[in-house]
């Protein structure tokens, strides 16, 4: 017991350096040069170019932008989704093919099922029995598991 104790103070005992605070602050403070660019670039704009641009938007295009963007679908929150192995590979070739995102797909797909019942019963009684089975194979794998842990075969 007094050797953990000594190993502690000993590893413990070392003084630690001092750091200033940092201020939180978002201020006007830059952490580069002022004089040193974060990026180079060789094609800029010219200044009359974005001054045309920015008086040229009246209010009457960005009343209509804003319209036009509350009649968009907004995006819900992100979906974690477990597939299986060759389904997933399957999903992930048709969307590069389309040139769509899985989730995409899966949207169109879900509207699609709402608006065909009798699809949606057929797709959702085949989600029942991939549910049972892999509630079977996560069943399986605990048991084996156990068995290696405590000493079975």
């Amino acid at each position: 017991m007094s050797d953990a104790n000594d190993i502690r103070s000993i590893l413990t005992s070392k003084s630690r350096v001092k750091v200033a605070p940092r201020d939180p602050s978002l201020g006007n403070k830059r952490s580069t040069p002022e004089s040193k660019p974060l990026v180079e670039v060789d094609d800029e704009i010219p200044e009359t170019e974005i001054d045309t641009f920015t008086t040229s938007a009246t209010s009457e295009d960005l009343s209509g932008l804003q319209t036009e963007l509350n009649n968009l679908t907004t995006v819900g929150k992100r979906l974690a989704v477990h597939l299986e192995q060759g389904i997933r590979e399957d999903l992930v070739k048709l969307c590069d093919s389309n040139d769509i995102t899985p989730e995409i797909l899966i949207e169109a797909a879900i509207a699609l099922l709402q608006e065909k019942p009798n699809l949606k019963s057929k797709v959702l009684a085949d989600a029942k029995v991939r549910l049972a089975k892999r509630k079977r194979a996560g069943l399986v794998r605990r048991t084996l598991a156990m068995m290696q842990k405590y000493g079975g075969s």
